[in-house]
Formats: structure tokens, C-alpha cells, sequence
């Protein structure tokens, strides 16, 4: 008899379970920004600044959709890039697709920045160069945001986890609603699925 009910605990058990994954694994888009919360938090950087350095002047030109030129107040000229924005690259490509978002992403940085001043909260620099990377802020805009946001550019989180995980959710939130609504890199990603699909 114990043996019986052991069995049917077991089984019983085991269903809820199963029950309980299977109601999980369909919930699982509404729990995503819940895990990637978590994600971002265990692979944080702790104990980093609470404030960066700052660097300020006006861009003078746009490389492609994560890196730009700019001119200080003293005349140097500096090259920056969006951290944790993975723009696509100049390329020598002949795919349509390949150029097309190349393009697209520059030419929504240019109208961003171009000719524009900004500060640069600079996250990692070489002063040798005059290179590195930052959160690059229009006034009020996070440019890195906004290019994430508009599907211009994949999420590097290395770069990142330096940040305070509620900013680093933010541009994962950013480039997660830039999948989901197709815009941008997505929308070409969703065009070239579907192209692949129909042969």
C-alpha cells in the first residue's frame, strides 16, 4: 500500500511539474524581461563607478551607425563609438540586404548627431588614439538607445556591464521591442526569413 501511494506522490507530482513547464514555456514572452534582468545583474560588473568621465565637443563626422568623429573645444578630434551598439560595418559586400543596412543605420546616426554637440559619458578610452567608447547623450537623448531602439544596431552586453543593470535593461528592452515590432536590422532579417521561406 505505501509502495502505491509512494507511486502515485511520485506521479502526481511529476504532472505538476510538467503542467507547471508547459505553462512556463508559454509564457515565456511575457517572462523574458523578468530573465534578462536577471541576466544582466549576474553578469554586472560590480563595485564600478557612479559616475564617468565626460567628453564634449560637436561631431564632425559619422562612420557608420556606432562611430563618429569629434571635435573638442581644444581642436583635437576624437573617435568615439555607441557602447554596446553593434552597427553594421562598411562593406565591399554586392547583397542588397548587406548595404541597405549598412546605410540605413549611418544615415540615422548622421541625422541624430551629425553637426551636433554631444557629451560623451566615456565608458572606455585609449587617450594615446583619442579613441574610445561612451553613452552619448543629445541633451536629453541617449543616442545609444535610440539607435538600438530603432533596430540600427545588435546589443553588445560586454560592453556594458559596467552600467547600472537598470541602464543596461533599458537598452536590452530597446533592441528586444526593435525584434519584436521588425524594425531596422529586424525588418531585413524578417524580409530575408520570409524570402527563404517561400523558395
Amino acid at each position: 500500500m505505501f509502495w502505491f501511494l509512494h507511486r502515485s506522490v511520485m506521479a502526481v507530482g511529476w504532472c505538476v511539474l510538467g503542467a507547471l513547464g508547459f505553462w512556463l514555456y508559454q509564457q515565456r514572452a511575457a517572462l523574458q524581461p523578468a530573465w534578462d534582468y536577471v541576466v544582466l545583474w549576474y553578469h554586472a560588473e560590480r563595485g564600478g563607478p557612479e559616475t564617468w568621465p565626460e567628453l564634449a565637443g560637436r561631431v564632425t563626422g559619422v562612420y557608420n551607425g556606432a562611430s563618429f568623429q569629434l571635435r573638442h573645444a581644444s581642436g583635437w578630434h576624437f573617435n568615439y563609438g555607441l557602447a554596446g551598439v553593434d552597427a553594421p560595418q562598411a562593406i565591399t559586400s554586392f547583397r542588397i540586404e548587406e548595404q541597405a543596412a549598412f546605410h540605413a543605420s549611418r544615415s540615422n546616426l548622421v541625422t541624430l548627431i551629425q553637426g551636433e554637440e554631444v557629451r560623451i559619458e566615456v565608458t572606455l578610452a585609449n587617450p594615446q588614439t583619442r579613441t574610445g567608447l561612451g553613452v552619448v547623450w543629445l541633451n536629453s537623448t541617449n543616442v545609444n538607445l535610440a539607435q538600438l531602439s530603432a533596430g540600427h544596431g545588435r546589443l553588445k552586453r560586454e560592453q556594458l556591464r559596467g552600467l547600472p543593470v537598470r541602464q543596461q535593461y533599458e537598452y536590452a528592452r530597446g533592441e528586444r521591442t526593435a525584434r519584436r515590432e521588425r524594425r531596422g536590422l529586424w525588418a531585413e532579417t524578417a524580409a530575408g526569413a520570409g524570402a527563404a521561406r517561400s523558395r
